[in-house]
């Protein structure tokens, strides 16, 4: 009888200790490894210049835009990334490749993505800035101002979903993206960007994309944590994705811009 008990406790003592390793690989399992994700808005536009609605239509990237985007090549060129996308937007796919020609990128292939594009803003596109955004100033009591200077203060009355939402209700020809178009293609690609990444084992992946789409997908992965949050041309946005959380490490930063 005795034996016999030793032979069960030490079955036991087995089992409790295959179980507590089996539980613990899959609780590293299920926090997966960190990725880091650099939000990078694309440099100026033409149309950025001449204060005309860009969303899906596309412009070159400036002198300016392009001296932009040198910068923050040389702000992350000692950054290692593991994958790099980009929108499939012209002037998103010109940032990107500005900035893999700085650093050791060797065999790193830019996947361009059209879930990462900017708002689908339907028949305002290429209109005059003021055209499609003073009816939404107005309706708050505000007076649009093309330089943005009241921008936060706008935000504050009306956020990403109220915005897109007005936008598609003025298109003349109703085209503009609704916000559930929106966030249901900017929350597929964001998770797929995660997934891959985990899967290699995580590290750095740099996302070119535009202003109005990198607020929304703060928006979306960080609600109220984020709002009122300024996104220049060209400046770096940095997610951290760990134990299936996001933070926000930082936002809109232009540092690497300043004078050498």
């Amino acid at each position: 009888m005795m034996k016999c008990r030793k032979a069960l406790q030490w079955i036991l003592c087995c089992l409790a200790v295959l179980t507590g390793s089996a539980t613990l690989a899959a609780s590293r399992d299920a926090s997966g490894p960190v990725v880091d994700i650099y939000l990078l808005r694309h440099g100026k536009t033409l149309f950025n210049t001449t204060s005309q609605v860009q969303g899906w239509s596309d412009t070159p990237l400036t002198a300016a835009g392009i001296k932009g985007a040198e910068a923050a090549a040389r702000g992350l060129a000692s950054t290692p990334f593991i994958a790099a996308y980009s929108s499939d937007l012209g002037r998103a796919r010109a940032t990107a490749r500005i900035v893999l020609a700085q650093g050791q990128r060797a065999g790193l292939v830019l996947q361009e993505d059209e879930r990462f594009r900017e708002w689908n803003y339907g028949s305002f596109e290429g209109r005059p800035d003021a055209e499609m955004w003073t009816p939404l100033f107005r309706q708050q009591g505000m007076v649009f101002d093309p330089g943005w200077s009241n921008w936060t203060a706008f935000t504050h009355k009306m956020d990403d979903r109220a915005i897109a939402q007005a936008i598609h209700d003025n298109d003349p020809r109703g085209w503009a993206e609704t916000y559930p178009q929106i966030e249901a293609r900017l929350r597929a690609g964001m998770q797929d960007v995660v997934n891959k990444a985990q899967a290699a084992g995580g590290g750095n992946v740099l996302l070119v994309s535009h202003g109005g789409a990198i607020l929304s997908i703060l928006a979306l992965l960080l609600p109220g944590q984020a709002t009122n949050t300024d996104i220049p041309n060209s400046s770096i946005t940095l997610l951290r994705y760990q134990d299936g959380q996001y933070q926000l490490l930082k936002a809109g930063d232009v540092s690497y811009q300043r004078p050498r």
